[in-house]
């Protein structure tokens, strides 16, 4: 089978999935050529220049690729790897795939740092957490646009862990993030003077919709997904948790999404942040909420 009959192929298979309403696929064409890439180790612009090119070994993957493309895998679990922030992420079915939404937080957290530049001593770094850090993409950003910070991260899963250092000895270097694994209910690490920015895109999604959400076959862990019945319940733990491990006027950034940034919000306010803002991403959806601790309170 040559490259322009794989491509046709599996153009025509993911096109029947997406029309049969079982899955939503969206772009059969770009999932073929990606697929494709990942297969023969090649870059799209080679498949458009060796149609005739024929697959060989590579053939059978592809098709078994094409298949759980099919029933719903996302393409960046089958290629092991997705974009973020520019980064070459690497990514499993142990952790959230990265989405470009999160770079909201991700811009966000690098600004207020810069804001914060002048209240530091010149010797000291600045002090970033990562909650629920999963692939590691959040963190491993700020490291990567901030050579100077220091920043901690935490999981509750293991696996996620393991993926996360991945990418962080791959991406920024061995030990420029320290990884700490621990339940969010269990508190925050502390830290000598509390930490500058706290940030986390936690579970957040109401768990009717994360029903929804998995019933494509999609395959992402619904631990890293389901916020509880109204999406709050990791959100709300966050925060409070956060109060106790913040620096004077640290600063909080969550990314609660579309779902409940005003109750979240609303949540901040009731704990006594200040300076409450619900930032929107490139799609004018509400992405993260910020807040300061308020030394007063």
């Amino acid at each position: 089978m040559t490259v322009l009959e794989a491509r046709a192929r599996a153009v025509e298979r993911l096109t029947r999935a997406d029309a049969s309403g079982s899955v939503r696929l969206g772009t059969p064409g770009l999932d073929a050529d990606l697929l494709l890439c990942h297969r023969l180790g090649v870059s799209r612009s080679y498949l458009l220049a060796h149609r005739e090119t024929e697959l060989g070994d590579a053939e059978s993957a592809f098709l078994a690729d094409v298949d759980r493309r099919a029933g719903g895998i996302p393409v960046a679990y089958l290629v092991g790897s997705k974009e973020f922030w520019g980064l070459p992420f690497s990514v499993s079915p142990a952790v959230l795939i990265p989405k470009p939404d999160t770079e909201t937080l991700v811009e966000l957290a690098v600004t207020r740092l810069a804001e914060r530049d002048g209240d530091r001593a010149p010797s000291a770094p600045p002090r970033v957490l990562d909650a629920c850090t999963g692939s590691g993409c959040v963190a491993v950003s700020i490291a990567h646009s901030r050579k100077d910070a220091l920043l901690t991260a935490t999981d509750i899963s293991g696996e996620a862990l393991a993926v996360a250092r991945l990418n962080a000895d791959a991406l920024v270097g061995t030990n420029r993030v320290t990884f700490i694994q621990g339940d969010l209910w269990d508190g925050l690490p502390s830290i000598a003077g509390g930490w500058d920015l706290i940030v986390s895109n936690p579970p957040y999604v109401p768990t009717e919709t994360v029903e929804t959400l998995l019933s494509d076959g999609r395959g992402e862990p619904r631990i890293a997904l389901d916020g509880g019945a109204d999406g709050l319940d990791l959100v709300r733990q966050l925060a409070g948790a956060a109060r106790l491990a913040l620096a004077p006027n640290g600063i909080l950034l969550v990314e609660t999404g579309e779902y409940n940034a005003a109750e979240a919000a609303a949540y901040f306010e009731r704990l006594g942040y200040c300076d409450i803002v619900v930032h929107r991403d490139l799609e004018g959806q509400d992405r993260v909420v910020e807040g300061r601790k308020n030394d007063d309170r």
